[in-house]
């Protein structure tokens, strides 16, 4: 079974571009099992340089969307968000970036957060229209080696003991007692702010 990465994208757009995002979300709505969830079928939106294929479904995500499937629970002219298999759908976001410039022009610009369920890989990608009227992006990621490596040189806690708690208060080397679980989500939400890996405690 896929790990799940789960994103959160925000649009930065004017108004004509929002109506265009609003209509396409409401393209692709559809109403799932006895308690008819509302989900996204992402894959059907006209916003691919090759469109959805079936029959390689499996290729054409990963190389369309950024992943085999990308589930999306939550759509709106300014927020998407949902999860994916494996990897962020950068290629998703990139092309949705891209058909809206296409079709009614300004300076659409998008910024998509996300993280690995077990925070193998948490990061940042950003998108938006540049000079020359292409579509431009850049990303900035951190493994967990790393958030875990800088959590345990600032407490002096080794997250690897099989006797670790990550849910129960821990005394840190400066003698201040902390839920290592609170520590490692402030690094993660504050990476998503400034693309810094570092404690945010004192």
């Amino acid at each position: 079974m896929a790990n799940h990465v789960y994103f959160n994208i925000d649009l930065s757009l004017d108004a004509g571009q929002t109506a265009l995002v609003e209509k396409l979300g409401n393209s692709c709505e559809t109403r799932n099992g006895e308690m008819e969830w509302l989900s996204y079928e992402v894959e059907k939106l006209p916003i691919y340089p090759v469109p959805y294929d079936e029959k390689d479904w499996y290729s054409w995500g990963c190389e369309q969307m950024g992943a085999k499937w990308v589930s999306v629970e939550d759509w709106n002219e300014h927020y998407i968000s949902g999860h994916s298999a494996w990897s962020p759908p950068t290629p998703f976001v990139i092309n949705l970036i891209q058909h809206i410039y296409n079709e009614v022009g300004g300076n659409p610009s998008a910024k998509m957060t996300y993280e690995d369920e077990f925070r193998n890989f948490i990061g940042v990608l950003e998108v938006w229209v540049d000079g020359a009227d292409d579509v431009d992006w850049d990303y900035y990621e951190a493994d967990g080696a790393e958030l875990n490596e800088t959590m345990e040189d600032w407490s002096g806690w080794d997250t690897s003991h099989p006797d670790f708690e990550w849910w129960e208060v821990q005394k840190a080397k400066n003698g201040k007692e902390y839920e290592p679980q609170e520590i490692i989500d402030e690094m993660v939400y504050g990476f998503f702010e400034d693309r810094e890996v570092k404690v945010r405690h004192d």
